[in-house]
């Protein structure tokens, strides 16, 4: 029983390590909206309570490439399924509040080879393929021009801050238009983006934002109040929890929990009977001695005070003896539980539009370690509940030879 304390709070332990491992988060989609998620609503945003603070904004267009003088960069072609008009020199432009925690690089196989990241602090900066740099002879420090697809006169300046390489094959070879083959990406920051897409120049607006928050639990509340705030069509926007990881984990620790809850009552209710039953043969081989305790005028009280002051003695021992026993076996028993609570397999979203399905290691979501060891508290709790069990069952059995008059005892006996 102390052993299965032990773990219910080893498991609560864990469900509180998940919440801070697995924190959840929400996307929102507003490529729909003609200006996008605005500054002013983004500030509401992230003033919401309950936001851990990390978040990634994110913003997608097409452009066309030239050099300063106005002539046209060259693009890729091999393996594209066509080059749309008005496309033949034009790429995707992908905008991050950090190109470091990209999906292209987090899990597209992209990797920067020279240069630096891009953040929310640069401006008019770029990452560029190194086969495009190759192909237009393109350094670091060089400058180029960006041209929105739609709009020519949106058209900016920028300079080359990186050059990147792709590890993965390209996806979707022979069905994909030039400007999405992984050679004509262009990363940039999120004002150059915004530029392109709405023709702001003072503030940046995005089209996509993924919120980190604090509890898992919280997600609904906040998604909620992110569409209480005033100013935004959002029916035309679209929010998506992402709490898949969390609900697998906890659903797989609730399971447990109600396992080890079964195992205290099944244990409490086995060592009541037996106990009982054990007092009850007991005490009817002492009852001889119960009536002449009676007899010589000592109380029913007194004499069950004995009783269960022998009781209490043995079970002390007990206890005692327990506690190195149920020490000895809680880190074996963490061990085979980690591994049966955490075996889940979990979606992970690509924010590049693919999904896969991966074994997830437990370092991953903080539970790399289940610490089952013995509390004060939990120590407390079996040797009351230990005690409580003593007395009932001692006075279940003594019960119907309490009620009995000496004399009775006496001639029974005899």
């Amino acid at each position: 029983m102390l052993t299965c304390f032990s773990i219910q709070s080893a498991t609560i332990t864990a469900n509180t390590n998940i919440k801070k491992a697995l924190l959840g988060y929400f996307t929102i989609n507003a490529k729909r909206l003609d200006t996008g998620i605005t500054e002013s609503v983004l500030n509401q945003i992230l003033s919401i309570d309950g936001l851990s603070g990390n978040y990634i904004l994110r913003s997608y267009s097409y452009a066309n490439y030239y050099d300063t003088d106005g002539k046209r960069l060259e693009i890729s072609t091999e393996g594209a399924a066509q080059t749309p008009a008005e496309y033949e020199n034009a790429g995707k432009i992908v905008a991050s509040s950090n190109s470091e925690n990209d999906s292209y690089f987090t899990e597209g196989g992209f990797k920067l080879t020279e240069g630096k990241a891009i953040t929310s602090e640069n401006g008019n900066a770029v990452l560029i393929h190194e086969k495009f740099a190759e192909r237009n002879g393109l350094t670091i420090g060089d400058t180029i021009q960006l041209s929105d697809v739609t709009d020519k006169n949106r058209v900016t300046d920028v300079t080359v801050a990186g050059i990147f390489t792709s590890t993965k094959e390209q996806d979707a070879i022979g069905t994909a238009p030039s400007c999405d083959l992984y050679d004509n990406i262009v990363f940039t920051d999120l004002a150059t983006a915004s530029y392109l897409l709405y023709g702001t120049e003072d503030e940046t607006n995005i089209q996509f934002g993924d919120f980190h928050v604090n509890d898992p639990e919280e997600l609904d509340r906040i998604m909620e109040q992110v569409q209480e705030i005033n100013g935004v069509d959002w029916n035309s926007c679209t929010l998506t929890c992402y709490d898949k990881d969390y609900q697998n984990a906890k659903k797989s620790l609730e399971g447990l929990q109600n396992i080890v809850f079964i195992a205290i009552a099944v244990v409490s209710v086995i060592c009541f009977l037996v106990l009982a039953l054990f007092m009850t043969l007991r005490l009817r081989s002492r009852i001889h001695e119960t009536g002449i305790y009676l007899a010589m005028g000592i109380s029913k009280g007194a004499v069950l005070l004995q009783y269960l002051l022998e009781v209490f003695i043995v079970a002390a021992i007990a206890l005692l003896l327990s506690y190195g026993a149920s020490a000895a076996i809680s880190n074996q028993i963490g061990s085979r539980l980690l591994s049966q609570v955490t075996a889940e397999t979990y979606e992970t979203v690509d924010l590049t539009q693919n999904a896969e399905t991966a074994k997830q290691p437990t370092e991953d979501f903080g539970l790399s370690e289940i610490i089952v060891e013995i509390s004060a508290t939990d120590y407390a709790i079996v040797w009351a509940f230990g005690l409580v069990i003593c007395l009932v069952s001692t006075a279940l059995a003594a019960y119907p030879i309490m009620k009995m008059k000496p004399k009775n005892i006496l001639s029974q006996m005899s």
